[in-house]
């Protein structure tokens, strides 16, 4: 006798349970297969929910860059530091370092702009100080800051648009191609 095979409810019931282990195996795998691939960290969601936490550093980046530069722009700078108990040099002196130490405050907001934008604030920052010194230069040591006062608007004037008043546009173009 050749034992259980001969019996052909013995053989389909052994083919049905190796039909079902192939059947419910392959389910499971791809059941499996699928948990881990959704379980790896979607780069849309991780892109969102950095974008959730850096928008507001940039934003507040944006703000302390139009700040910076607007609290260094000639005439808002002038009129800021400008003391009549001060001599030309005094002043000079003042502005340059109220100029630096304010962008050094901000430098770390760095991170958070465009390497275009960044490279205009340091241009804004350094055109600033040279308009500032070169004004200063035609002026006696003694000299009144109001000679000083007047000697930087003429330049500034002379100019035409000043570094300090591109930048900003530029910061203003970029944060609106951001929304």
């Amino acid at each position: 006798m050749h034992g259980n095979f001969d019996h052909p409810v013995l053989f389909h019931l052994v083919g049905g349970f190796f039909r079902f282990l192939f059947v419910f195996g392959g389910a499971f795998f791809l059941l499996w297969y699928y948990l881990k691939q959704t379980k790896k960290t979607d780069p849309v969601v991780v892109n969102n929910h950095d974008h959730e936490t850096i928008l507001p550093l940039r934003l507040q980046a944006y703000e302390r860059f139009v700040l910076f530069l607007e609290r260094i722009h000639p005439s808002n700078l002038m009129l800021r530091l400008n003391n009549s108990d001060l001599s030309a040099k005094q002043l000079q002196s003042l502005l340059v370092r109220t100029i630096r130490e304010e962008f050094e405050y901000n430098l770390s907001q760095q991170l958070y702009v465009s390497g275009n934008s960044w490279e205009l604030i340091k241009n804004a920052k350094e055109e600033t100080i040279a308009m500032i010194n070169h004004a200063s230069s035609g002026l006696p040591d003694e000299a009144p800051s109001a000679d000083l006062v007047k000697m930087v608007f003429e330049v500034a004037i002379s100019k035409g648009k000043l570094p300090v008043e591109t930048a900003l546009e530029e910061i203003k173009n970029e944060l609106q191609r951001l929304f």
